[in-house]
């Protein structure tokens, strides 16, 4: 009989216990009650769950995401990964992590965790913390990657549940940073690994949706210069190729992109637009070529 999922995060919980803090009070906590026992308990009382699908929520509120990410979003992210779209991302950060020879990872904003699951795998299978602040995602991420050494957490980047100096090194892939809370879990020789959408991301659905409009350009000069002020950048890598995405999976690539979460008007349908894109295809094909482009900063505490 396989093993239940609680059953691992509750083991995974249990040996890496030094790494939380609570984020109320800021205490620590202690081993928790029985082996069996489905919530976590820090040395002021305050406790958390520990859910049957393989995570534990140190969220101490309501998370107020947009409808939007939902498991729809998620069900795609992992068709569109599975499908290798950030088969060449995930190799690249696999080889700068390597260099590193981490003792533990985090990833800052996980989302449904298949990019997560594949670096973990290809990275000695080293401890890995994940943690986003969308239930479904994090319900989504340990219901299909649930192992030993893999930490699912439901958690604020605004209010880490980590102790100070934990982490060797930190992920945050094209998502929001806290880079005082990132510094502050950080060791002194930790690193942050930020992956940047560069400006050519996607932009095959990018021109097909906007056309020659404004909102059809993307720079991330903004992203990186918020970034130079707050840690020292010791190099760049820039990242570009062309992915062909099989037709059946074009419309989870359409699904899977903040970029098509708010389209449509009037004259048109978000759905009307997706079902455009994908009969736009030539017949004779059966992929849709995309192009992938990111700016990889590798970067260490002032």
């Amino acid at each position: 009989m396989a093993e239940k999922k609680i059953e691992i995060a509750r083991r995974n919980i249990r040996e890496f216990i030094g790494f939380f803090k609570c984020p109320l009070c800021d205490s620590g906590f202690d081993i928790f009650g029985k082996a069996t026992s489905s919530f976590l308990k820090c040395r002021n009382n305050h406790t958390y769950d520990i859910s049957k699908k393989g995570y534990v929520n140190l969220f101490p509120g309501h998370t107020k995401i947009t409808k939007t990410y939902d498991k729809t979003l998620f069900s795609a992210r992992k068709i569109i990964t599975d499908g290798g779209l950030y088969g060449r991302l995930g190799q690249k950060l696999c080889e700068i992590i390597n260099t590193i020879n981490p003792a533990a990872v985090l990833d800052a904003a996980c989302g449904c965790g298949s990019l997560t699951f594949d670096i973990f795998m290809n990275t000695g299978r080293n401890p890995v913390f994940a943690v986003d602040l969308s239930k479904d995602g994090i319900g989504f991420a340990a219901g299909n990657f649930c192992e030993d050494n893999l930490l699912w957490i439901v958690g604020n980047l605004n209010n880490l549940p980590f102790a100070d100096n934990s982490f060797d090194v930190i992920l945050n892939i094209m998502s929001p940073a806290n880079y005082a809370e990132f510094k502050r879990i950080l060791k002194r020789d930790g690193f942050l690994v930020k992956v940047l959408a560069d400006s050519d991301y996607l932009k095959e659905i990018r021109n097909f949706i906007y056309g020659e409009t404004d909102k059809n350009n993307y720079s991330n000069e903004g992203v990186l210069k918020h970034l130079e002020e707050n840690v020292r950048i010791t190099d760049i890598v820039d990242l570009r190729y062309i992915h062909q995405v099989k037709k059946p999976d074009v419309p989870a690539l359409f699904d899977m992109t903040p970029l098509t979460l708010n389209i449509g008007n009037e004259e048109k349908s978000r759905e009307q637009i997706k079902s455009d894109l994908i009969a736009g295809i030539n017949k004779n094909s059966t992929v849709f070529k995309t192009t992938l482009a990111f700016k990889i900063a590798v970067c260490r505490n002032r």
